[in-house]
């Protein structure tokens, strides 16, 4: 997990559940910028704006947290992403897609072949096809050309 820090916001990511899917970059490309380093800005967009980006992760690579004086107003501070959010809905989704990830919706744990847990959260994304060097999680490798 890697910490970024400003005196409102802190966004964690989690590389090893990236699926690369590039909605953080789409929907704030001034702070989210995977060519430059560090990939992650904070003091380039407000942080009520950055959270809506993140809270629409599908991977939950991206989660966050409001420090302790923050000016963030609470209500904005929800979200799939908060690093306190494991909501208990009525049912766990799994859906796969065509292209391959394997979206997983609601509280799961995923376990390694020795039971050992390889991550936990609300949000992931699985290999579907094969691909990856990170399994079985999805690392975007499906978008790569043959």
């Amino acid at each position: 997990m890697k910490e970024y820090k400003n005196d409102d916001l802190i966004v964690y990511w989690f590389p090893e559940l990236c699926a690369h899917v590039g909605a953080c970059i789409r929907l704030q490309p001034e702070v989210f910028d995977s060519k430059r380093r560090p990939w992650i800005l904070l003091d380039k967009a407000k942080p009520e704006d950055i959270i809506k980006a993140v809270n629409q992760c599908p991977s939950g690579a991206l989660r966050f947290n409001i420090p302790e004086g923050s000016k963030v107003n609470p209500d904005c501070a929800a979200g799939p992403a908060h690093m306190d959010n494991m909501p208990e809905p009525d049912s766990v989704k799994i859906k796969a897609s065509a292209l391959g990830p394997i979206f997983i919706q609601g509280p799961a744990t995923v376990c390694g072949s020795e039971n050992q847990v390889l991550a936990e959260g609300c949000r992931m994304m699985l290999c579907g096809c094969g691909k990856t060097c990170n399994k079985p999680f999805c690392d975007g490798s499906h978008m790569l050309p043959q």
